[in-house]
C-alpha cells in the first residue's frame, strides 16, 4: 500500500512540474516542456545525473543568454534574419501541408504495383494543340469508333495500331509498349494499365499526350534488378559486311570465354562499348524497360552469377553479358523513402494536393458571397478568357469576396490574382476555386503552430539558432578572424605556449629501384654544391616515367615521418633504406633547428580558435552580468524521476 502511494505521489509531482518554469531570464521564462524538447533531443542517454543536468544547464543558460542579447539588440527584426527564417518556416511547413493518411494510400499503391511488370499495347489518338490540329471531340469520337471496331472484331488491335496510332512507333511495334512497372508511365495510363485484366482492352483514358486505348498483353511477377557486365561489338544497318565482321568477333571472344579466359579482361581488350571496357564491361543496374527487350531478356534469365550468355543480336550490335547481381522487389519499408521521392516528383503528387484541399475545406468553414464575384465576372470575364485584363475598371470592387473562419479575403485580393494568373483560355471561376485554394493553405500554414505544438518548438529552435549564429559570428567567430590587433595582442600574450620542439629540414627521397636512387644519389651530391634543386632532380629523373621518384621536403617534428624517426638526427645524407614495398629511400638531412617559439603565421589556425573560446568565454562573463537569471532546480532535477 505504502509503494502505490508513493508512486502516486510521484506521478503527480512529475505532471504537476510539467507545467511549470525551470529557467527564467530577465522577463522571459522556459517552461519544463521547452527545455525537455531540446534536452531529449540532444540525449539519448538511458539514465542521467544531477551532475549532467547541472553541466547542460549552464549551457542552456549560455544560448538562452546569447538570444536573449540578439533580441535587444533588434536582430530578430533585421530583413535578412526574417527573410532567412521565412524560408527555414516553408520548409519545416511543408510536412504539415499535406494530407497524410492519402499519401500513405499512394504509397502503398506504387509499392503493390512495383511487384509487377505490365506488357502494353496502345493506340494514340492526340488533339488540341498536337501537331494533327484535332480537336478534343474529334478525338473522342475517334477513338470511341477504334474501340467499337476492335471489340467488334472488325480489326485486330494491333491492326488499329498501325492504322489509326498517332504514337509513330506504333507502325514498328504495333503499338506494343514492352514491360513497364510503377512510375515508368504517365500516372493516369500506369493506374489504368494496372486496373486492366490480362487480354482486355481498356479506356479510353486521358493523358497529356491525348486519348489512349490500352490493351494489357501479360502481368508477371516483377523481375526485379539486375547487373550485368557485357561485351559489344557494333553493327551498322545496311553494312554486311561491318555486321558479319562484329558477328565473327563476338564469336571469337566467346571461344575464348569458354576455354577459361576472364570475362573482364577480355572486355577491356576487345568491346567496342568503350565507356564500359575500361570496367571490364561492368553496366550500371537496371530494372524491367530500361534496356532494348533482347538485352533485357538474355540480362535476367542468367540464373547464376558469374554465368554468361551465349552471343545475341540488338539493333546495336552483337553481345555476351555476364550476371554480376541479381535483387528482387525489396520489402515495403526498404522501399519507402525512395518511393515517397518518386511520387513528389509525379503527376500524382497533385492528387495529393487535391486531397489536401478537400481535407482543408473540412476543416474550415468557408463562406462565399455569390453576388461578388458575380460582379467581378461582369468586369472582367471576357478579357480574363482573353489573357488581357488588367484590372484597372473594377478598382471600385472592395468588398469581402469570401471567408475562411473569421478571416475576410478581399475583392481587390482575388482580382490582383487574376491579373497575374491569367493566360488566353483561362476562366475565372476556375481560378477562383484555385484562389480559395490558396488562401485555404496559407490560412493552415499560419495556423501550424497553434495546431502542431512540435512545430511550434521546432521553428522557435531555427528562430533562436540563426539569432545565435548571427550574433556569434558578429561578436565571435567573424571578430576572432577580422580583428587582426586583438589576434595579434592575444598571441602576443601567451606566445610562449606555442613553440617547435627541435626539428629537422630534410628532403626524404623514395626511389623505384636501385638504379634510380643512384642517380638520385649523385644529383644529391650536386644540390649540395648548389648546382641544382630538388625541382631540378624530379625533372630528370621522372621523364621517362612519372613514378620513377617522389620527394618530400619540409621542417618535421619528431613523430612526423617514421622514417626520420627511424634515424639519428645528424646532418648530411643517409644510407639506402629499403621500403616495404621494396623502394629505396635516402634522406638528407640539410640542417638541425633548435626548439624555437612558433610564429604566428605558423600558428594562426589554432590562435585563431583559441582566441575565440576567450571571447566567448567572456562575453558569456558579460551576459551573466547583464542579465538576471535563475533555475528551479526542484522542477530541473524531476526528469530524473521520468
Amino acid at each position: 500500500m505504502k509503494k502505490i502511494i508513493l508512486l502516486l505521489l510521484i506521478s503527480f509531482s512529475i505532471k504537476s512540474f510539467a507545467n511549470e518554469n525551470v529557467l527564467t531570464i530577465g522577463d522571459e521564462n522556459v517552461s519544463l516542456k521547452e527545455f525537455e524538447n531540446i534536452f531529449f533531443k540532444n540525449n539519448d542517454l538511458e539514465s542521467f545525473t544531477k551532475e549532467y543536468l547541472d553541466e547542460y544547464m549552464e549551457l542552456f543558460i549560455n544560448f538562452k543568454l546569447k538570444v536573449k542579447e540578439a533580441e535587444s539588440l533588434g536582430m530578430d527584426t533585421l530583413f535578412t534574419f526574417v527573410n532567412e527564417l521565412e524560408g527555414y518556416r516553408k520548409q519545416l511547413s511543408k510536412p504539415y501541408l499535406k494530407d497524410n493518411q492519402f499519401e500513405e494510400s499512394l504509397l502503398n499503391e506504387a509499392y503493390e504495383r512495383t511487384k509487377y511488370d505490365l506488357n502494353v499495347s496502345h493506340i494514340l489518338i492526340a488533339f488540341e494543340n498536337s501537331s494533327t490540329k484535332r480537336s478534343e471531340k474529334e478525338a473522342i469520337d475517334k477513338i470511341n469508333s477504334i474501340r467499337d471496331e476492335v471489340l467488334s472484331g472488325k480489326i485486330s488491335f494491333e491492326r488499329a495500331a498501325i492504322m489509326h496510332s498517332d504514337d509513330r512507333s506504333s507502325k514498328i511495334n504495333q503499338g506494343n509498349l514492352g514491360y513497364f512497372t510503377s512510375f515508368m508511365m504517365v500516372y493516369p495510363f500506369e493506374s489504368t494499365a494496372y486496373n486492366c485484366e490480362v487480354g482486355q482492352i481498356c479506356g479510353p483514358v486521358r493523358t497529356k499526350y491525348g486519348l489512349h486505348l490500352i490493351k494489357l498483353n501479360d502481368k508477371r511477377n516483377a523481375l526485379g534488378e539486375v547487373q550485368v557486365s557485357h561485351i559489344m561489338f557494333k553493327t551498322q544497318q545496311g553494312n554486311k559486311e561491318k555486321n558479319q565482321t562484329a558477328k565473327t568477333k563476338i564469336f571469337d571472344v566467346f571461344e575464348k570465354l569458354n576455354k577459361g579466359q576472364e570475362f573482364e579482361d577480355l572486355a577491356e581488350s576487345f568491346s567496342e562499348d568503350k565507356s564500359s571496357a575500361v570496367k571490364g564491361g561492368k553496366l550500371p543496374p537496371f530494372g524491367v524497360g530500361k534496356m532494348v527487350p533482347v538485352f533485357e531478356d538474355a540480362s535476367f534469365n542468367l540464373k547464376k552469377i558469374n554465368d554468361y550468355s551465349q552471343p545475341f543480336e540488338s539493333d546495336f550490335g552483337w553481345h555476351i553479358v555476364k550476371l554480376i547481381s541479381k535483387k528482387s522487389i525489396l520489402p515495403f519499408e526498404d522501399l519507402k523513402a525512395d518511393l515517397k521521392r518518386k511520387i513528389e516528383r509525379d503527376s500524382r503528387a497533385n492528387l495529393s494536393q487535391e486531397s489536401l484541399f478537400k481535407k482543408l475545406r473540412k476543416d474550415y468553414n468557408v463562406v462565399r458571397i455569390s453576388k461578388r464575384i458575380k460582379q467581378i465576372r461582369g468586369y472582367g470575364e471576357k478579357s480574363v478568357y482573353e489573357g488581357n485584363w488588367d484590372g484597372k475598371n473594377a478598382k471600385g470592387l472592395i468588398f469581402t469576396l469570401f471567408m475562411i473562419d473569421n478571416l475576410k479575403i478581399n475583392q481587390q485580393d482575388f482580382i490582383k490574382y487574376l491579373v497575374d494568373n491569367q493566360e488566353k483560355g483561362s476562366i475565372i471561376d476556375d481560378l477562383y476555386e484555385d484562389f480559395i485554394n490558396l488562401k485555404l493553405l496559407e490560412f493552415e500554414e499560419n495556423n501550424l503552430s497553434k495546431k502542431y505544438p512540435e512545430y511550434k518548438a521546432l521553428l522557435k529552435e531555427y528562430r533562436d539558432g540563426i539569432l545565435l549564429f548571427d550574433l556569434t559570428n558578429k561578436l565571435v567567430w567573424g571578430k576572432a578572424v577580422e580583428d587582426t590587433i586583438g589576434l595579434n595582442n592575444f598571441y602576443e600574450s601567451r606566445k610562449n605556449e606555442y613553440l617547435w620542439n627541435e626539428r629537422v629540414e630534410a628532403s626524404i627521397y623514395t626511389c623505384s629501384s636501385l638504379a634510380i636512387a643512384k642517380q638520385v644519389r649523385k644529383a644529391i651530391y650536386r644540390m649540395q654544391r648548389n648546382q641544382i634543386e630538388n625541382s631540378d632532380i624530379i625533372k630528370k629523373i621522372n621523364k621517362d616515367n612519372s613514378l620513377n621518384l617522389k620527394i618530400e621536403s619540409g621542417k618535421f617534428e619528431k613523430g612526423e615521418n617514421k622514417i626520420l624517426d627511424s634515424l639519428k638526427w645528424k646532418r648530411g645524407i643517409s644510407n639506402d633504406i629499403k621500403s616495404e614495398k621494396n623502394q629505396i629511400i635516402i634522406v638528407h638531412i640539410e640542417s638541425i633547428l633548435s626548439p624555437s617559439t612558433k610564429k604566428l603565421s605558423e600558428v594562426k589556425g589554432k590562435v585563431i580558435s583559441e582566441y575565440q573560446n576567450e571571447l566567448d568565454k567572456n562575453w558569456i562573463k558579460d551576459l551573466r552580468e547583464k542579465y538576471k537569471y535563475s533555475v528551479n532546480y526542484d522542477v530541473l532535477y524531476s526528469i530524473i524521476n521520468k
